[in-house]
């Protein structure tokens, strides 16, 4: 049976709810401009913002998702020296069914 494809995104605990948030967003908008047809696939139907723990878990779930060769877009915060605050990426969510909701 196939699995429902939706956007997840991928948000750090570590920075607070709104700002998490606001950086999920982001990455959500780096998706639409670096992705426009997968973007257009999602049709803005079914979006699952997910928790990762700090800088450091987001960073393994970029690695880990270019080894799985996901299509996926980081978005990098200016205000925070350029770190990585959340990643966007169009799936069947399989990868990311041990996480909890942001």
């Amino acid at each position: 049976m196939p699995t429902q494809m939706r956007m997840y995104v991928l948000a750090r605990r570590d920075l607070s709810e709104t700002y998490r948030l606001v950086q999920a967003m982001h990455a959500l908008a780096q998706y639409a401009i670096e992705y426009p047809k997968e973007f257009h696939l999602w049709n803005n139907t079914t979006i699952t913002v997910l928790g990762v723990r700090n800088l450091i878990e987001l960073k393994i779930w970029h690695m880990e998702l270019l080894k799985k060769e996901k299509i996926f877009s980081s978005f990098y915060e200016p205000d925070l020296d350029g770190q990585v605050t959340a990643i966007a990426c169009y799936d069947d969510g399989r990868i990311f069914k041990d996480l909890r909701l942001a």
